[in-house]
């Protein structure tokens, strides 16, 4: 069984759902999960990956173990995925992970339902980074629990149209059921697209898995990379109080054609309410950093 984790008013109880394969913005945004946990504005309860990549999990937990947190458990998606995709850099960082590591692997379902179950009434957050595969099933399993341990779900993903996170591998369907039946707070984010952040890290140590994935991602070099992930860990963690508005009286829609509206509670829209130089500098900031076990 896992560790029950203390749940504290000042800090976000965090599960990131996660498709690190063809994208690198999402171990930026475990960077910043990680560091914000470093600040003790956050407890990483773990990490669900919901894509399928032989060295996923090896890379996740290569991130995980830099940061001192080895014993984060991470869990798999079990099903099936329509064309997986590849990957730039997840083989370098699985050689990156000590040999002796000991990584706890869960099937997602398990892993949901002993995490969730440890936890206060309405105190976790779930951010979804990827796709909704998981979290459907965890929907359709295990509705209850939701209700009782989950107080949101924040999902990146395009509020209208969205052509990735929402539809890619023929998951439309999983998207659409999460949307329309979730049973608490469900926040969506889609900001970020011109936040390029990952040059910073090309002066953090040449051993750090997080730099090692954006030089590779970049063909060897360091540029900065949208940041759509990072910031969906800023609005899941901080909330409005990190720089956002929780709002509804608009609508969202899915490329199947199905459509919801918000009302900014049930279901909300994150909207930015500050420059993009203020969260671009967060993310840079966050992602560089020391870890505090170094």
């Amino acid at each position: 069984m896992f560790t029950t984790r203390i749940f504290s008013a000042d800090m976000a109880n965090v599960i990131v759902e996660t498709d690190m394969t063809l994208d690198v913005d999402d171990v930026g945004a475990l960077a910043v999960i990680h560091a914000l946990a470093d600040r003790n504005e956050a407890q990483l309860l773990g990490v669900s990956f919901n894509e399928k990549h032989p060295d996923g999990v090896k890379g996740i937990a290569a991130i995980n173990a830099w940061y001192d947190r080895v014993e984060t458990p991470i869990a798999q998606f079990s099903g099936t995925l329509e064309s997986p995709d590849e990957s730039r850099y997840l083989s370098y960082l699985a050689k990156m992970l000590d040999e002796s590591v000991n990584v706890r692997v869960l099937d997602a379902m398990d892993f949901y339902q002993e995490i969730l179950s440890s936890q206060q009434d309405q105190s976790v957050t779930i951010i979804s980074l990827g796709f909704l595969n998981n979290l459907a099933e965890l929907l359709k399993t295990h509705p209850t629990l939701i209700k009782q341990k989950v107080l949101r779900l924040v999902a990146m993903g395009g509020r209208v149209n969205d052509n990735f996170n929402f539809v890619r591998h023929e998951l439309v369907g999983e998207s659409q059921f999460v949307i329309e039946h979730w049973p608490t707070q469900l926040v969506v984010t889609d900001f970020g697209g011109n936040l390029h952040s990952g040059v910073s890290l090309s002066s953090t140590s040449s051993k750090n898995p997080v730099r090692e994935a954006y030089f590779r991602w970049f063909n060897r070099s360091f540029k900065g990379r949208s940041s759509w992930d990072q910031v969906a860990v800023l609005v899941g963690v901080r909330g409005e109080a990190g720089g956002f508005e929780f709002v509804g009286d608009l609508a969202g829609r899915l490329q199947n054609g199905f459509t919801w509206q918000f009302d900014g509670q049930h279901r909300a829209y994150a909207r930015p309410t500050k420059s993009p130089n203020f969260y671009l500098a967060e993310i840079e900031a966050l992602m560089s950093v020391k870890p505090r076990a170094h």
